[in-house]
């Protein structure tokens, strides 16, 4: 994992710098093609993060903030994002709406699409100044690429158009750019998987591997996860609606029969956990808002709760040293 940070971190410095040139995305609609629709089919993994309204909003910096508390360090929201910017570059608050896509078996392939109104000039002009190099402007397709090189990591940004911007390795952009001309785009498990679940303030879907299936354990109640073992994709999405919380969290099977098995299978865990000795009214109560249905070859899990709620169930826990 420290490789792949190491490799990427450049990219995502980048990614700051086109983000805080956007203009007014933080909450509007939209414009043009949706991102997921501008993700090469290669991918298998895609995630839409809507960071601006996340860290503006005073109920989750509350929250993220007792968390901290616990900590030795960081003790707050501020000192967290602070240590973030002081390590790569990279304020998360400046951030707004951007996707972040790429497909874990290719080494670097990992891209961004940035939604929003852009001054092409100044964004240049602005990642030349951050770096003090400047970008090398090459063609695909009749569309203008620009590329910056720093410490042997290469990161290409294109233009598409007045609405969007794709960055990542230069294949990956390049990918983009067939996707927006024509060609296949993401489909199949993880597309399905994204497109179900609903607009929120954090939301991704992702293939997942068969080495990831193996038993875990609830205290002492092994979770055999063979019944697991048929998923082909997952889907997780978190969103806020004044004092409500929601999320939802979605897995999608090669057949209904499947799905019906884990379903019970989740079902069945959740009433065992009732009946657990030592279970805090907290986790009860969080687990009064979980529902578990089937559809297809479809596993749900909504989870429906408050701030209030939340809040309780962190006061309650105890963190490791």
């Amino acid at each position: 994992m420290g490789e792949m940070v190491k490799k990427t971190a450049f990219l995502f410095m980048v990614i700051a710098l086109v983000a805080v040139s956007v203009v007014g995305i933080g909450c509007g609609a939209e414009k043009g093609t949706p991102a997921i629709d501008l993700v090469p089919q290669k991918a298998n993994f895609a995630a839409d993060v809507n960071l601006y309204r996340i860290f503006i909003d005073p109920d989750v910096l509350h929250l993220v903030n007792e968390i901290g508390a616990k900590l030795e360090e960081p003790k707050s929201v501020d000192e967290l994002l602070d240590q973030v910017k002081q390590k790569t570059g990279i304020d998360i608050r400046d951030f707004s709406k951007i996707m972040i896509f790429g497909a874990t078996e290719f080494e670097r392939y990992v891209g961004a699409i940035v939604k929003g109104d852009f001054d092409q000039v100044a964004l240049i002009y602005s990642i030349e100044s951050a770096f003090g190099e400047k970008m090398t402007p090459t063609s695909y397709k009749g569309y203008q690429l620009y590329l910056i090189t720093h410490e042997d990591e290469e990161v290409a940004i294109c233009l598409l158009d007045e609405n969007s911007i794709a960055l990542g390795a230069t294949v990956t952009v390049e990918d983009v750019i067939d996707v927006k001309e024509g060609a296949t785009g993401l489909s199949g498990p993880v597309y399905e998987a994204y497109a179900s679940l609903d607009d929120a303030w954090f939301k991704m879907a992702a293939e997942v591997p068969k080495e990831a299936m193996g038993d875990i354990t609830f205290g002492d109640i092994p979770i055999p996860l063979k019944v697991f073992e048929d998923v082909r994709a997952a889907g997780f999405s978190f969103d806020k609606s004044g004092q409500a919380l929601s999320a939802q969290f979605k897995l999608y099977f090669s057949t209904s029969e499947s799905a019906d098995a884990a379903g019970e299978a989740i079902t069945s865990l959740m009433d065992l956990i009732k009946f657990l000795p030592n279970v805090s009214p907290e986790i009860l109560d969080i687990l009064q808002g979980l529902t578990v249905s089937v559809s297809g070859a479809w596993v749900t899990m909504s989870l429906q709760t408050t701030v209030a709620e939340i809040q309780s169930l962190i006061r309650e826990v105890e963190l490791p040293d």
